[in-house]
């Protein structure tokens, strides 16, 4: 395989809980040589677009999403997930917020699991106990592959086997996110948060930035990738009256003026007087930052019934924005999904596409074949929607009901930048679809895809007598590059529901796959990191599959399976269904390269000695036996055993611990649980 390590620029990919980081560039290599032979930049770095107008309304110098009833309880994280604490807790209240009945707390863990490496190597490079990156919970959201509740996968009970063996389906699916970042308006920001409840933002956790337990305040700008400690939350209100002194304390010192960030975090209810909410001042200048990835807000969802459909051909959102042509060339193209068309789902309700081509003309057309391509002939082309791309993100239009063929057909987004670059010339506005890419770090892969050939096409309207292509022959010919990537087009079809949703699980006839090994692992860090804004791509899988079960573009549940191995699987119509194709397995690209460790945040309770979980006896009896030079304790183990925090762990130490076991108070804090960060 012609494996040619990127380059992109791609920033930090925070990990979206408290702290753990993880710096990663990625790109095409030598896009000098690619520019030299193609005249073209083919690819463009992702950067969420900030430029939304506020609507210049009053609003409110306080406003809180919790004083409003529209979240539900502060959580502790026990993986290295906040990307999916943060991200379901806005999905939460923005279903609050929309009235919304019977809405349960959702289940993070089902959502860490979805996001492992499948069996078949593709997907996101990690284990269920890693940190993350922040657009997996996009992919898992706008795949349909959740959310389930909490109730129905347990965090810290819910295994591997658990996931596998599931056959829930989600009540909800996620259809449009809009992209934010620190150069937003501020009051863009908090009309988001009154329109939809919160949104979801990242920013540097370090805890010499935190002023007593509830307030954060990091000022300096000059910090590398190496010392932030990126973390994600979910920010549901604001008070531009939150006292400045109140940061008085962080390493920053006092900022300029008042106002605050209210935002819900997952570090439990007992680690502040708040009740787990923390302050982030206006003037951090880390939370919204795209260093971390893109922050958004979650827009609009579908109510999921067993005659809602979702064709789509990849399952992890979009990872990197693809372009054909340069930044500085003004262009009209056409990006291309091909579906094959049930007969039972024919009637076209929504597109849903991402982009960052903010303020370019777009149009969608359904698109017939001509043989094995979609057509070239635009006179054969049906437009079903025109507009401008007002903001950057998930984009949902809403089709006016059309009946498709029956059969394999296209839908295309058709995006010009030609009028918004001759209107601001100075702005080189970046004709872009989202695409489902393979990403690199300096560790390595961190994402692979399910593409392949037949899934997505684009054609240049601008050159004469041109012919829709298949991307796969671009991406082998122009960067020598067999792995590819997928666009993010979804079409949504939709028949009248006859029950909203049905009680049973959907059944589908058993699939025998493969489970990756994941290691349950112990450690209760709250950290995460978060990659950029990815859309991962899973292929279509020319199946029917329920989305009760989150999985691989295929019919099974399990994020890991082999898709390899469903091309034949036949299904019985499930609740709310999803349609990919079939993917081959893909081999690992052997290059990889040094880059920045991992900073992962250790959580542990002050005089837990031996990591149990609990504060006892067997811990005093562990710190007795180091002091005696019979046992040897790991730096981790030394934390919790000091106490007293006199930098020894010895006799005093556990005397302490003892009195505490004996329920003796002491003036010291054991048993309280503390967080390091490394």
């Amino acid at each position: 395989m012609k494996n040619y390590r990127r380059l992109t620029a791609f920033l930090l990919a925070l990990s979206l809980c408290i702290g753990a980081m993880l710096c990663t560039y990625a790109a095409h290599k030598d896009l000098a040589e690619v520019s030299a032979r193609t005249g073209l930049e083919p690819v463009g770095t992702f950067r969420s677009n900030a430029e939304l107008v506020s609507s210049s309304e009053a609003l409110p110098a306080y406003y809180s999403s919790k004083d409003a009833g529209l979240t539900l309880q502060v959580r502790q994280q026990h993986q290295n997930t906040c990307w999916a604490f943060g991200t379901l807790s806005s999905f939460e209240t923005l279903l609050l917020n929309n009235s919304e009945e019977n809405i349960e707390i959702f289940a993070p863990q089902h959502a860490n699991y979805w996001g492992i490496t499948r069996s078949d190597g593709t997907g996101w490079q990690r284990s269920f106990s890693d940190a993350g990156y922040a657009f997996i919970p996009l992919g898992y959201l706008t795949s349909w592959a959740g959310p389930l509740n909490e109730a129905d996968f347990p965090e810290q009970t819910s295994t591997q086997e658990d996931y596998n063996s599931l056959t829930l389906s989600p009540k909800y699916g996620l259809t449009e996110a809009v992209y934010i970042n620190n150069s937003t308006d501020r009051n863009v920001i908090k009309e988001l948060i009154l329109s939809y409840g919160s949104v979801v933002a990242s920013f540097n956790s370090d805890f010499s930035y935190l002023s007593g337990s509830t307030s954060f305040y990091c000022g300096d700008s000059t910090l590398g990738v190496s010392q932030l400690m990126g973390h994600c939350v979910s920010v549901v209100g604001w008070d531009d009256n939150y006292s400045k002194d109140n940061f008085s304390e962080s390493k920053s010192g006092t900022p300029a003026n008042n106002g605050a960030w209210l935002v819900k975090n997952s570090w439990g209810t007992n680690i502040n007087d708040l009740g787990g909410y923390y302050w982030i001042s206006y003037e951090d200048v880390w939370i919204f930052d795209d260093i971390f990835g893109p922050s958004y807000a979650l827009t609009d969802y579908e109510t999921l019934c067993e005659d809602v459909k979702l064709y789509q051909n990849e399952i992890d959102g979009a990872t990197y924005e693809f372009s054909y042509f340069s930044y500085s060339e003004n262009r009209t193209v056409t990006y291309i999904n091909a579906f094959d068309f049930s007969n039972e789902h024919r009637t076209l309700d929504k597109v849903v596409f991402e982009s960052t081509a903010l303020g370019c003309d777009y149009s969608v057309y359904y698109i017939p074949f001509d043989g094995s391509t979609p057509s070239a002939d635009t006179d054969v082309w049906e437009e079903l929607y025109t507009s401008v791309v007002d903001y950057t993100g998930y984009i949902c239009v809403d089709i006016e009901d059309t009946k498709l063929p029956a059969g394999k057909g296209a839908i295309g987004v058709k995006i010009s930048n030609t009028r918004v670059n001759k209107e601001n010339p100075s702005a080189d506005v970046l004709n872009s679809i989202g695409v489902c890419e393979w990403l690199e770090s300096g560790k390595g892969m961190i994402f692979l895809p399910q593409a392949e050939a037949g899934l997505s096409y684009y054609m240049d309207m601008d050159r004469p007598n041109s012919e829709v292509r298949d991307v796969m022959d671009f991406y082998a010919d122009s960067l020598y590059d067999d792995i590819g990537g997928t666009f993010v087009i979804k079409a949504i079809t939709r028949n009248e529901c006859v029950a909203p949703h049905p009680t049973e699980p959907a059944q589908t006839t058993p699939v025998t796959t493969e489970t990756a090994t994941a290691t349950e692992s112990t450690v209760t860090d709250p950290t995460e990191t978060t990659t950029l804004p990815v859309v991962t791509t899973t292929k279509p899988i020319e199946t029917t599959v329920p989305v009760t079960t989150v999985t691989s573009p295929t019919a099974a549940s399990d994020p890991t399976e082999s898709t390899a191995e469903i091309t034949t699987m036949a299904t019985t119509a499930p609740a709310t269904t999803v349609t990919t194709s079939p993917v081959t397995s893909l081999t690992f690209p052997t290059e990889t390269t040094t880059g920045f460790d991992i900073a992962e945040p250790f959580v542990y309770i002050l005089g837990d000695a031996d990591l149990s979980g609990q504060v006892n006896i067997k811990d005093a009896t562990l710190i007795q036996k180091s002091a005696a030079s019979l046992a040897t304790l790991t730096s981790r183990e030394f934390m919790a055993a000091d106490v007293n925090k006199n930098k020894d762990a010895n006799i005093v130490d556990a005397t302490y611990i003892q009195k505490f076991a004996a329920s003796i108070k002491t003036d010291i804090a054991v048993g309280q649980e503390c967080v390091f960060f490394e």
